[in-house]
């Protein structure tokens, strides 16, 4: 990715853009020939001398989704001008280790719900009005399993999860009829990537894990409008790329 927002205008934004993810996002989308902008704390390592048209459509800034008036600038800036796709995938797992919430320090607990929740809460809200201008937007947030079904000794990714589920649920809620699609995604299968492999003691079998490239081709797929209208809506990511509705919709009188 060049460090460039005066490249050709780009219609996917991807948080989370340096790896994991993220970064297969970014690559899918660009195979796939749509101009991309990741964005990131730390700039991506993608450059690959077999794929260097690939890598001409991606461009990369950095931002930092824990710094509140980092996101306006950039929310506001030229760059973003002609996204038509937002896919969230920016995460801070927290401490490596599972650990009580008695344990979990208040430093974890700002950082985590910082980046995963409340920097993309921000972005999306400030993006809401771009993504209208250019409709038909879409926004594709990755969620996760502990978003609707938190795991003991995770409390705080757990925290930041399901607030980002819950605000992006009320971003479809408020929006519909308008040209405006909303998906989540939830991974039933743990993904291989560089943060699990640290995060794993050595000898850990990986075998059951999957290809980070396995949603990316789901997102690409949701964004582009493959095959049959996909309503709005919270899937579930099977291992072979399938995806099943979670029916989360409480019966609960408006």
């Amino acid at each position: 990715m060049t460090n460039s927002l005066s490249a050709n205008p780009a219609n996917v934004l991807v948080t989370g853009a340096s790896q994991g993810i993220g970064r297969a996002i970014c690559k899918e989308f660009a195979r796939r020939g749509h101009a991309v902008l990741g964005v990131s704390r730390t700039k991506p390592e993608l450059h690959d001398p077999n794929q260097s048209n690939l890598f001409a459509s991606l461009t990369w800034a950095s931002l930092d989704l824990a710094n509140t008036d980092e996101i306006g600038g950039f929310a506001s800036s030229q760059a973003v001008s002609s996204i038509r796709t937002v896919v969230l995938s920016a995460v801070d797992y927290g401490l490596n280790g599972r650990h009580s919430v008695s344990t979990t320090l208040p430093e974890e607990w700002r950082r985590v719900i910082s980046t995963n929740c409340i920097g993309h809460c921000i972005l999306v809200s400030q993006l809401l009005p771009t993504l209208l201008h250019n409709a038909p937007g879409v926004v594709i947030n990755i969620s996760s399993d502990v978003a609707v079904l938190p795991a003991p000794g995770r409390a705080a990714y757990a925290a930041s999860k399901a607030g980002l589920h819950a605000m992006v649920r009320a971003v479809a809620e408020e929006h519909l009829g308008d040209q405006l699609q909303i998906y989540q995604l939830i991974p039933t299968f743990q993904l291989l990537t560089a943060g699990i492999r640290r995060r794993r003691p050595a000898g850990h079998d990986f075998s059951s894990y999957g290809d980070p490239a396995i949603i990316a081709r789901v997102v690409t797929r949701l964004a582009d409008r493959e095959g049959p209208s996909i309503p709005a809506g919270a899937y579930m990511v099977q291992p072979d790329g399938t995806i099943e509705e979670y029916g989360e919709r409480a019966a609960f009188p408006r």
